[in-house]
This record gives structure tokens, C-alpha cells and sequence, in this order.
């Protein structure tokens, strides 16, 4: 079953990307089947198996650090798992996201919603993400 502790672990592992740790590779193969999707809602975008989910977090990646901190709310039973997290983003370049503009080193918050399917391998075979923007959400200086 795909635990509290180990969701924590995934998280750690996901930020480590940004940072110099795991890879992205790694990180997909360590917690997702091969052909897992990866479902970004608002844009209702599905990256389906390794390759597109792989060039989807790069891409986000080059434009943005993106920092998921503790979660707010938990969920899981043996086929799914539910959280709800704050996300702090740092803009490498000009961007727009979710339709607000950003300047190269602004940062911003979202709140996460994220549903997850989990094989009887214990890994991800489905995440529907829901990222919401509200200028009240503010990342810590």
C-alpha cells in the first residue's frame, strides 16, 4: 500500500529534481508504471506513459522551480491516494501560467489537489493533478 510515509518520500524525491538529486528518470521509474498518465488540470493536458510525462516535468522544470510542501490533507487506501498540498513556484524566465503573467524571479503559490491510482506494484498508474491560483496564496520570502 502506498503509505503516508512513502508519499512524504515521494514528495522529498519530486523536489530533489529541481535541486541536483534524483533525476527525473529516476524519480518516474521509481514511483510510476511505465505507462502511467499524468493529467494536469486546468489545461486538461494527459502525458501518457514516460516519454510525455518525462517531457512535461522538463519543461515545466526549465521555466520554473517548483517547491510541493507539506500536505494540508491525506488519503489513501490500497488503489488510491489523495493529497492536498501547497506548491511554491520560483519563475526562471518571463512566463505565463494558468493565464497570470509572471517576471523572471517572481514567485508564486498554488494549492494542489492530486488524485493518484496505484497498481498492486505500489506504483502511480494515474495522477490527475488540479493546481488553483488565488493571488491570496503567498510563498514565504
Amino acid at each position: 500500500m502506498f503509505t503516508e510515509a512513502r508519499y512524504r518520500q515521494y514528495i522529498r524525491d519530486f523536489n530533489s529534481t529541481f535541486v541536483g538529486g534524483m533525476t527525473l528518470e529516476d524519480f518516474f521509474d521509481a514511483y510510476y508504471e511505465p505507462d502511467a498518465t499524468f493529467e494536469y488540470v486546468p489545461q486538461a493536458r494527459k502525458n501518457i506513459r514516460r516519454e510525455e510525462v518525462l517531457a512535461f516535468w522538463h519543461g515545466v522544470g526549465g521555466k520554473m522551480r517548483e517547491v510541493i510542501l507539506d500536505h494540508t490533507h491525506f488519503l489513501e487506501n490500497e488503489t488510491t491516494v489523495a493529497s492536498e498540498a501547497p506548491i511554491d513556484f520560483l519563475c526562471k524566465e518571463d512566463l505565463e501560467w494558468n493565464g497570470v503573467p509572471y517576471k523572471a524571479g517572481t514567485k508564486f503559490r498554488l494549492m494542489m489537489c492530486a488524485f493518484y491510482h496505484v497498481s498492486p506494484n505500489d506504483k502511480f498508474t494515474y495522477a490527475r493533478v488540479y493546481s488553483i491560483y488565488n493571488p491570496a496564496y503567498k510563498p514565504e520570502s
